[in-house]
């Protein structure tokens, strides 16, 4: 069995993905096993994401190669987004060598009006390795 993927900050803050699942054994869905540990707060929910059949361009890993692709820089943010919503992605990079990678955990199930739980921590990033070793973390895990 595959270890989850962890991000860890200096101060704490750690953001987990586990190995995903196939639960209708047909590859088109998966889902995984997500949790943000920061300041004494603990959210876990289980996150559709995209799955065999995916173009990469939509697919979690496919969307952090992307800015480690991009490590130069770009204006705005870039976001993304699980199936229900329940893992959310969101990047900025500030032009001088950093991303801030915020990740935000809502209740699983679909919540189209915004009225479940949600919590969020951002990850400090360093533009070129760091980025590209996490990218290749999270492909690696998420390769069916």
């Amino acid at each position: 069995m595959r270890e989850p993927f962890v991000l860890g900050a200096a101060d704490g803050a750690r953001w987990v993905v586990h190995p995903p699942q196939d639960p209708y054994g047909d590859g088109y869905v998966y889902t995984a096993e997500t949790e943000l540990h920061e300041a004494g707060l603990t959210a876990t929910t289980i996150a559709k994401i995209d799955g065999a059949y995916a173009g990469i361009s939509t697919t979690l890993s496919g969307f952090v190669a992307g800015l480690a692709a991009a490590w130069q820089g770009w204006d705005g943010t870039r976001t993304w987004e699980s199936m229900e919503r329940e893992l959310t992605l969101d990047a900025r990079h500030d032009g001088r060598g950093h991303v801030s990678l915020g990740v935000t955990l809502r209740a699983p199930g679909p919540d189209w009006d915004d009225t479940a739980w949600s919590a969020r921590a951002v990850f400090v990033l360093e533009a070129g390795e760091q980025m590209t070793g996490l990218a290749a973390d999270l492909t690696h895990l998420l390769r069916a």
